[in-house]
């Protein structure tokens, strides 16, 4: 079961450090996306950056939590 609880914690990092390099990707490209979208209006609208930065803190926060639970050891089955 140890062994099954340090994969786990693995792939839960790996997620993670996947999740951030996509999460900079997105970021760079909403940047330009908004960019263009505000070249050509009069008025300016909001960005919609924070919510994806939002979700991607909820994420890593639900992946940790949710693999912290998967790796906590089981009570002990009394005989």
């Amino acid at each position: 079961m140890r062994i099954l609880s340090r994969l786990l914690v693995l792939l839960g990092v790996v997620v993670i450090v996947v999740s951030a390099v996509l999460l900079g990707k997105d970021v760079i490209d909403i940047n330009q996306l908004h960019a263009v979208a505000n070249a050509n209006r009069s008025t300016s609208f909001p960005s919609p950056l924070n919510n994806v930065l939002i979700t991607y803190v909820l994420s890593v926060v639900g992946a940790f939590l949710t693999g912290l639970g998967i790796s906590m050891p089981r009570g002990q089955v009394r005989p």
